[in-house]
């Protein structure tokens, strides 16, 4: 085995160059660290996109793109609603947002909210929704960090598999209402409308009044 040692490598002309052909394994022994200051695409998990509000006035909704060269993402979400104990909502997109399921029967869902002070739980479900209902009651007090507090697995149809899926998204988190009682969120859904188009674009909005604060970061998966 020969080996080549550089301080840098450069592209003999332009600004681009390749390394190896299709098929080659390059191996990062065990200790090595690669220390990326650029941008990374195609190594799994890439942040997407992230954006934010704050004091916002007359905000309905945020909507989040899902670029389709990913095939899965995770997504962070903090939100806080203008008027108290209102409900997180969302729905989904297959043409960019340009509309949005919102007939009945679209949506398939369920989800808990785990209580912290004893061993009651509410279980909220639909096997037939004009959207998809994420967590009830989402208190507005800044001081008491009340809102939705919430990570999102979601993962649009793999058009490259044989076998029938849905658009699927599941969920948890936490959430504080106006008396800031604690809850655990878990859930999931589907999306019933089509087992043949990818979702690219999902709304999230609250079922009274609007956005008042947001913080939403996108990342993807492209393995």
């Amino acid at each position: 085995m020969s080996e080549v040692k550089v301080d840098k490598i450069s592209p003999r002309s332009g600004t681009a160059f390749t390394l190896g052909d299709s098929g080659d394994t390059f191996t990062i022994p065990s200790g090595a660290t690669i220390a990326n200051s650029g941008t990374a695409t195609g190594f799994g998990l890439q942040k997407v996109s992230e954006a934010s509000g704050t004091a916002l006035s007359g905000q309905s909704s945020i909507e989040v793109t899902l670029p389709e060269t990913f095939r899965a993402f995770k997504m962070y979400l903090d939100i806080k609603p203008e008027t108290d104990d209102a409900h997180l909502e969302a729905t989904l997109s297959i043409d960019d947002g340009s509309s949005y399921y919102t007939s009945s029967n679209n949506y398939q869902y369920g989800y808990q909210h785990i209580y912290a002070n004893n061993t009651a739980h509410d279980v909220i479900y639909s096997n037939g929704d004009t959207k998809i209902e994420l967590s009830k009651d989402g208190g507005n007090n800044t001081a008491n960090a009340e809102g939705h507090h919430m990570s999102f697995d979601i993962k649009p149809i793999n058009t490259e598999s044989s076998v029938k899926q849905h658009n699927n998204i599941t969920w948890e988190g936490t959430r504080n209402d106006s008396s800031n009682a604690f809850r655990t969120i878990r859930g999931s859904a589907v999306l019933a409308a089509t087992y043949v188009n990818k979702i690219n674009k999902i709304k999230l909005a609250y079922n009274s009044g609007n956005i008042e604060d947001y913080f939403v970061t996108l990342y993807g998966f492209n393995i």
